[in-house]
């Protein structure tokens, strides 16, 4: 009995929250549009008046390119070597590159501000192997 019971609420929570999911995609997806477009002005406004830590120069959207396409270089080589159905978690951790002294930059929304970005020592042993890779 209680068992049948289980089931009928989850058949009814189902049908219930489903529908609900379903009618709320046209507002949930245009927010999250528009929340994703105003973190990248943010950031572009930060980055035209960031002066980097290590060289003193203003990093400009320079550095967020840089940042860009480092990571596309950085998934696609991740993709390619992945020819397995598993799908990856990719976290992103370097959000501007300064273009005068090569110092990365992650972006804290909280404080609205760009921290050095530390780089661990397997990350370098993993840069290295990808950039002698890139030279073959």
């Amino acid at each position: 009995m209680l068992k049948m019971f289980k089931e009928h609420i989850l058949k009814f929570g189902l049908v219930l929250v489903l529908p609900i999911f379903i009618l709320l995609l046209p507002v949930t997806l245009p927010l999250i549009g528009i929340q994703l477009k105003r973190d990248q002005k943010r950031k572009r406004t930060l980055a035209e008046r960031f002066v980097c830590v290590e060289c003193g120069e203003v990093i400009g959207l320079e550095a967020i390119r840089l940042a860009d396409e480092r990571w596309s270089k950085i998934v696609e080589k991740i993709l390619s070597e992945n020819n397995t159905e598993i799908r990856l978690r990719l976290v992103r951790t370097v959000d501007a590159i300064c273009p005068h002294c090569g110092c990365q930059y992650c972006y804290r929304e909280e404080e609205q501000t760009f921290v050095v970005q530390e780089v661990s020592p397997e990350w370098k042993r993993l840069e290295q192997r990808q950039d002698a890779e890139e030279r073959i």
